[in-house]
């Protein structure tokens, strides 16, 4: 079935609340205020020892692993039917910032990064740090994990911009002496300043997959081998004020049908549009082949939390949304289930993460309506050992309303080789960008970019596959690779996505990069000549601003950017007396050319071409 338009088929359409479905409401086992990182010793990734990261009993998920594998039956499809027969042919275009990220021989470096107004915070195993948009590294970093988290943390490091409290969120969890949350809020909008940190103790922790929804942290992850989907909730407000008081909500997924090893479901993470409102959406497919599961499908939860009185929270029974047939499972070789994908010379194959979510799925509000999107592995020929992309966008008009499939694709290499740890996002346009790594038998661990723009036929990627950075040796150490990679969009223009991912093999390395899918930048687009928007100048080098506005009284995000993309000046600006909203810019400093000054917010945007001499 080829289901890529609206009204594709319900398993069910409704969604009842279930009795509350809070297991434990506790506070946390710890609570501080750091000191500023910048007063914390800097790091040498050299001088970290090389080892492998374990998952959390490791060798006990690889015999769950195996059990449930003798229990799937067959795919219901030999071949992926959405699979990607053409490639993309739009052009891509080069990387705007494209850079090293922490390399540090750690195996895997689980790499996740956002990005701020000024700022990219990476995190790998071990070591963060924090660089401005032109890859230009903070004094005195990378930084060990272990500051500002304290304790010895285990792995599995992720970091969120969170842009409607313009603050930074960054945790990794603790084993195997407990197991924790290890959770730190920045206090300020810098992400070098001082942290509230937060552990929090749990009974089982492998994976963690985060997302921000309303006032809520919300986790999933690889955590419940007893298959009850056990997740958790933490009290954003509270954490955003340093009370250290803030919850932790431990619940339940209704009707979960898990894997009985190792396996992901992802909360939704809202970007953009202001703080999210109603119920907090948990997806996660549902494949055939699995027991206990009729039709291919996604199932999603929604949380409903209030945290006056956390105690009452409630999961809804999930939606089970039809697709089509895709085959999750990719079997591993030589007695290892993970594994998989082949590299070049070497007999060592790697993991390319089945039975999870690529981190992260999100959710986008356009007004008009929401999107929700999301993307997994799966294996375009039963038995190929080839992995392509599944990746997915729901839609619903408003958050009252069901989500229904809008369209789905099966990203795959016109080579024949493997696509895979992929990070999927929108932009405010609703384009979308997908970063990944390439590898096969004649591609070492290679990172690259696609994706489409909201007018392109419905599921397809029609950019054509772009390089970010080519890999040079293979894995040859263990079968682990990436178990992260994060796509977020800038908060600047909401147009410009920023990718993490891990490349090469020995010694192993990340990469940070932006990109551009939208073509709003182009000049012949952009000699607008709006009656709101006035921009002048006497000599081209101060440039007076003035909008004039009665659509809004919002702040106003202020940027001017070269015809590349790249930020040469921002600032925020706030509504006059007389509904006005007037500024000066000063471009005395950048070099002569044409620039695009672009102000509005989260929702809309205008555009004014200038040239600075």
């Amino acid at each position: 079935m080829l289901c890529v338009a609206l009204g594709c088929t319900f398993i069910a359409f409704t969604q009842t609340q279930k009795d509350s479905n809070v297991t434990e409401i506790s506070g946390p086992a710890d609570f501080y205020i750091t000191a500023p990182m910048t007063s914390y010793p800097k790091v040498d990734p050299k001088s970290v020892k090389k080892r492998e990261i374990k998952r959390g009993g490791l060798s006990a998920k690889n015999i769950q692993k195996g059990e449930f594998i003798d229990k799937l039956s067959k795919s219901s499809s030999s071949q992926d039917p959405l699979a990607q027969e053409e490639p993309g042919n739009r052009n891509g275009k080069t990387p705007i910032a494209n850079f090293d990220g922490i390399n540090i021989d750690l195996s895997p470096p689980d790499p996740t990064a956002a990005v701020g107004p000024n700022h990219v915070v990476q995190m790998t195993n071990g070591l963060w740090s924090v660089w401005d948009k032109n890859g230009n590294q903070a004094a005195g970093f990378p930084k060990d994990i272990n500051d500002p988290l304290g304790g010895i943390v285990s792995g599995d490091p992720v970091v969120l911009y969170d842009r409607e409290a313009d603050r930074w969120f960054i945790s990794q969890f603790q084993l195997p002496a407990s197991n924790q949350f290890k959770i730190a809020v920045s206090t300020t909008a810098d992400p070098t300043g001082t942290y509230a940190v937060y552990s929090y103790n749990v009974v089982e922790n492998d994976y963690p997959h985060y997302g921000i929804w309303g006032n809520s942290y919300i986790v999933t992850g690889n955590f419940d081998p007893t298959d009850s989907g056990t997740f958790f909730a933490f009290n954003r407000q509270k954490m955003l004020d340093g009370d250290p008081t803030a919850e932790i909500a431990s619940l339940t997924l209704p009707n979960y049908v898990g894997t009985g090893g190792f396996q992901a479901p992802q909360p939704v993470h809202s970007e953009g549009a202001g703080i999210a409102a109603g119920p907090a959406p948990i997806v996660w497919y549902q494949d055939n082949a699995w027991p206990g599961v009729a039709q291919d499908h996604v199932k999603v939860w929604h949380l409903t939390i209030d945290w006056a009185n956390p105690g009452a929270a409630t999961v809804s029974t999930p939606l089970e949304i039809t697709m089509a047939a895709f085959d999750s499972f990719l079997e591993g070789t030589g007695g290892d289930s993970f594994a998989v994908l082949q590299q070049p010379g070497t007999s060592q194959r790697i993991d390319p993460i089945v039975f999870a979510m690529y981190f992260q799925a999100h959710r986008y509000n356009f007004g008009t309506h929401e999107s929700l999107l999301f993307n997994f592995p799966v294996e375009i020929t039963d038995g190929s050992q080839i992995s392509g992309i599944r990746w997915v966008e729901l839609r619903r008009p408003t958050m009252t309303d069901p989500w229904t499939l809008y369209q789905e694709g099966t990203y795959q290499d016109a080579g024949g080789e493997s696509v895979f740890m992929s990070a999927i996002a929108m932009d405010q346009e609703g384009n979308i960008g997908l970063g990944y790594t390439k590898v096969g038998a004649t591609t070492f661990p290679s990172l690259y970019y696609t994706g489409r723009l909201v007018s392109d036929p419905l599921g397809q990627m029609t950019v054509a596959e772009t390089l970010i950075v080519n890999g040079t040796t293979s894995v040859t150490s263990n079968a682990r690779y990436g178990d992260y990679s994060q796509l977020t969009r800038d908060p600047q223009d909401d147009l410009t996505f920023w990718f993490t991912g891990e490349y090469s093999g020995e010694p192993r390395k990340t990469r940070i990069a932006s990109f551009k899918i939208s073509t709003t930048l182009s000049v012949d687009e952009l000699d607008l000549n709006t009656s709101e928007l006035v921009v002048y100048s006497g000599d081209n080098q101060i440039f007076n601003l003035q909008l004039d506005t009665a659509t809004t009284s919002d702040i106003l995000r202020l940027s001017v950017v070269d015809l590349l993309g790249r930020t040469v000046y921002q600032d925020q600006i706030s509504k006059e007396i007389g509904g006005m909203y007037q500024t000066t810019i000063d471009l005395s400093s950048v070099s002569a050319g044409t620039y695009i000054v672009e102000i509005g917010n989260a929702k809309t945007k205008l555009n004014k071409k200038i040239i600075v001499k």
